[in-house]
């Protein structure tokens, strides 16, 4: 647990606490949707570090029993969700709106994606990502790159699939498996299996969110 992840300054242990924390502030979230009185998904950002920094100390058995917990918790409150709910608007920590429904998506990518940032002897890769969450999340990402000016980037585009404007001003493009697009735009991978057209390398690939 006392082990690095992949993630700057955090070990195993900080990741799994923060897995923890965030199916609780998802629960909170549904809560909201559920009864309408707004709640933040934190009850603040000093809150939530010094949690993250505390519970990072558990041993794995505690750690396995808070993520399965709280794992429990969020399912159950979502599953209490009406048709009407789910459509309910609701706020995520950074301020983004949301529907209440799309919260199971983002607790699936949460889950997903730090799974690849434990960096465990399992060797859990990219490729184990369920292919419906790169099939939604890739052009997600995609798009929200193009929103910005900070990737110099023309294009990605799926083996055999499809192809996501980044920057129309720039002639180059990155072509490769889905899972490994999305990996590496997400900082999770150094794209060693990717293709590069017009450039003489991948450029770097700032935060996403």
């Amino acid at each position: 647990m006392h082990e690095p992840s992949l993630l700057p300054n955090w070990s195993r242990g900080h990741l799994l606490a923060h897995v923890d924390g965030n199916a609780r502030g998802l629960a909170r979230l549904v809560r909201w949707a559920l009864d309408g009185n707004q709640r933040d998904m934190y009850i603040s950002p000093v809150v939530r570090e010094g949690d993250i920094e505390i519970h990072a100390l558990r041993s794995q058995q505690r750690q396995l029993a808070a993520v399965i917990d709280s794992a429990s918790e969020f399912a159950q409150e979502f599953a209490l969700l009406t048709e009407d709910q789910l459509g309910r608007e609701i706020a995520l920590r950074n301020g983004r709106l949301v529907k209440a429904g799309s919260l199971i998506k983002l607790r699936l990518q949460e889950v997903a994606i730090h799974h690849l940032d434990l960096d465990s002897s399992d060797a859990f890769a990219c490729e184990q990502w369920p292919p419906a969450m790169v099939e939604q999340l890739l052009p997600e990402v995609a798009s929200d790159f193009a929103s910005r000016d900070d990737l110099s980037l023309g294009w990605i585009e799926v083996a055999g699939g499809p192809k996501y404007q980044i920057d129309s001003a720039m002639q180059t493009g990155v072509s490769g498996p889905p899972a490994s697009l999305l990996a590496w735009l997400l900082g999770r991978s150094s794209g060693g299996d990717l293709e590069v057209t017009g450039a003489g390398q991948l450029p770097n690939v700032p935060n996403w969110r």
